[in-house]
């Protein structure tokens, strides 16, 4: 399985890796136990394995339904496996999700009970999009690097994140990128139905 990779500057170990991707609604997912779901999960697991392997200490993701808590799953499995990785999960705003359904806020709950570390940006909850680039701001400058469930070809919600990682780079940051595209992950689902 090969990912589609972006670099720019030297390769290093990444301490802190931020996680991100698309919404559950982009990717067609509306029940937590969605095949895609599991692919998705499991895709991710094999990577931050890799990454584990090379150093990380810190998987740092907001909360968003869809990649993010589907990373967060995946993130216990490595840990079952023995790898000493933690969670960081980094709210934009007080009473994030607090509009969600039942369900949402449920396993929004449980996600993050299962974070080693909880915290949010602001103390005011939403009120304006600048909190979210403050979020962005934070977390770009708080990780080393970052792995995104994005296809620029496609569109959609993670195109803020991967601008504002862009933007990042172009002023001289060395700030690593790993972009997983559709074709990515649909070559490691034909690869899990072919074993």
């Amino acid at each position: 399985m090969m990912a589609k990779i972006l670099i720019r500057g030297d390769f290093f170990m990444l301490k802190n890796l931020w996680v991100t991707g698309y919404r559950s609604f982009e990717l067609g997912i509306f029940k937590d136990d969605d095949p895609k779901s599991k692919v998705i999960q499991d895709f991710f697991q094999e990577r931050l394995i890799n990454y584990a392997e090379n150093g990380t200490q810190w998987i740092i993701t907001g909360a968003q339904l869809g990649t993010e808590q589907i990373v967060g799953k995946s993130i216990q499995e490595v840990k079952k496996k023995g790898y000493n990785i933690r969670h960081a999960v980094i709210l934009p705003y007080a009473e994030f999700g607090n509009k969600w359904n039942e369900n949402n806020q449920l396993l929004l709950k449980n996600f993050l009970r299962n974070a080693d570390y909880v915290n949010k940006v602001s103390n005011m909850s939403y009120h304006s999009g600048r909190q979210l680039r403050v979020w962005q701001s934070f977390m770009l400058q708080h990780t080393n690097g970052a792995l995104i469930f994005y296809d620029p070809d496609s569109g959609g919600k993670p195109k803020y994140d991967y601008e504002a990682i862009k933007s990042y780079q172009d002023s001289g940051t060395d700030y690593q990128l790993e972009l997983i595209d559709f074709d990515s992950m649909q070559d490691f689902a034909n690869m899990l139905s072919d074993s």
